[in-house]
């Protein structure tokens, strides 16, 4: 089956589950995708076989490419389906433990993922390292066959309905601060975790997730004892892909058409042909991943094109829809649609590695320029 051919299942899938998306006031009020959470709809994809294309089938998934869940995900996001917890599982955690973690820890927790019944969150950014996540200071001490960890995370997302979590923490101080970092993954209601939650201007919610003398198991230690740095960037690589928002823009494209006046319609034009080239992007960054090359600056290339679009569409919107674009559901131009995606779309640039950390990326990696 082509990635097109599976895209439209998809698609059907997608518009069935559409309905219980706008029958929750508080799915409503995402602007993207990634700002909803439904164990709902997440235990709906994994009954329909929609998590882990891309994984092994031993594991849950169907053993097709990185192409093949780019495709569907575009879907997805067409139809605004809420999918924080679904995009980390897929695209970050899952496909990370699909590499790194060992064969029991796979067994224990893919086909658990696959069927949508377990939901995890990624413990990353701390008060002082966000984009710059090198400068992360949650430690793991080993103490026998566990660590125990202590540290600060912010900025999480899907906290609220995660059962795991996936950590980065310093193992070895002394080390150069790329060299001294693991990950590792914990159940979310273990002693020493605490956790609170904050809306945010998107519609979903961020948590903060202190953590006190966690003890974590050896066995949960995802890759090489302070080879984490490995681990990140590639979870990176895979989150940063970002077609479900280019499924999200499409979207509102073809909503817009149908309220354009003749005038507008040249800049709808011109921004659907940079929405086209956001997917290509996208694309060329799922064939680098299933050849096995490095994806990192294509996928930078592909988050950095589709999240400033994404600002660009916003603005236009309100222009083509006029004042009324800014009242939010039940009220607004397209049920308020517009003011949603315009309060998303302010922090795509900084939410999973700011734009300026995305040229960087593009810069060093991609064109060889020096440090």
């Amino acid at each position: 089956m082509t990635p097109e051919e599976l895209a439209a299942e998809a698609d059907a899938f997608a518009r069935s589950l559409a309905g219980t998306v706008s029958a929750d006031p508080a799915l409503r009020w995402q602007g993207m995708p990634s700002d909803g959470d439904s164990p709902e709809v997440q235990r709906a994809l994994g009954a329909g076989g929609w998590i882990g294309i891309h994984w092994p089938q031993r594991l849950g998934g169907r053993g097709l490419s990185h192409l093949h869940t780019a495709a569907c995900d575009e879907r997805f996001g067409y139809h605004w389906l809420p999918l924080s917890g679904y995009l980390l599982v897929v695209k970050t955690i899952g496909s990370a433990l699909s590499r790194f973690a060992s064969p029991a820890l796979q067994e224990q927790l893919l086909p658990e993922l696959a069927a949508g019944r377990v939901i995890f969150c990624q413990g990353f950014s701390e008060p002082d390292a966000g984009s710059d996540l090198a400068s992360l200071r949650t430690s793991a001490v080993e103490h026998g066959d566990r660590f125990v960890v202590s540290g600060r995370k912010i900025w999480t997302s899907s906290v609220g309905v995660a059962d795991w979590i996936y950590i980065a923490v310093r193992t070895d101080p002394e080390r150069e601060r790329h060299r001294g970092i693991s990950v590792l993954v914990s159940p979310l209601n273990a002693p020493g975790i605490t956790v609170s939650e904050h809306d945010t201007l998107g519609g979903g919610t961020l948590g903060e997730v202190v953590i006190e003398e966690l003890e974590v198991p050896r066995e949960h230690l995802v890759g090489e004892l302070n080879g984490g740095w490995r681990v990140l960037m590639d979870t990176l690589d895979h989150e940063r892909v970002s077609s479900e928002k280019v499924g999200t823009v499409l979207s509102l494209l073809d909503e817009l058409d149908d309220i354009a006046e003749a005038g507008d319609r040249r800049a709808l034009l011109r921004l659907r042909g940079e929405a086209e080239a956001a997917r290509l992007h996208t694309r060329r960054a799922a064939e680098l991943l299933d050849a096995g090359l490095p994806a990192s600056e294509q996928s930078s290339m592909a988050k950095l094109a589709v999240t400033t679009l994404m600002q660009r569409l916003a603005s236009a919107a309100v222009g083509i829809a006029g004042p009324s674009a800014l009242l939010e559901e039940g009220t607004g131009t397209l049920h308020g649609r517009i003011a949603a995606f315009q309060r998303a779309a302010v922090a795509t640039t900084i939410s999973g590695g700011a734009a300026e950390i995305q040229r960087l990326v593009i810069a060093r990696r991609g064109l060889g320029c020096p440090a």
